[in-house]
């Protein structure tokens, strides 16, 4: 079976793909993992302003470490970003995958397992 050619379909068209198939197992089965590393957003490109609302307490630590670090505000804020952003976007490991397998079966075992006592 040969899947679409993404690269060569409009976005309307792909959406359009998967709301018409019923089975996209094959197409996930065939996917492999990005062996480059996740580029991360550039800092030193355009910037926007943005506004935020945030407690007190915390814009007061925030100043805290802007101070410690003899850096503004809004550096320690695209800092703190940049690592969130990061950390989400990272590529799953081999290791990590197998954690969550293993996690997903005790908490599939856990549920059977009591519905198998209660019945």
């Amino acid at each position: 079976m040969s899947g679409p050619d993404f690269e060569r379909m409009s976005k309307d068209e792909v959406v359009a793909w998967f709301d018409a198939s019923d089975d996209v197992s094959p197409l996930l089965s065939a996917v492999a993992p990005v062996e480059d590393g996740v580029v991360s957003p550039a800092v030193d490109g355009p910037m926007a302003m943005i506004s935020i609302r945030l407690p007190v307490a915390m814009v007061e630590e925030l100043d805290g470490l802007a101070d410690a670090q003899q850096a503004r505000r809004s550096d320690v804020i695209r800092e703190a970003l940049t690592s969130y952003i990061r950390e989400r976007t990272a590529p799953v490991g081999p290791d990590d995958a197998q954690q969550a397998l293993e996690v997903l079966r005790k908490v599939v075992a856990g549920r059977f397992g009591n519905q198998a006592e209660a019945a």
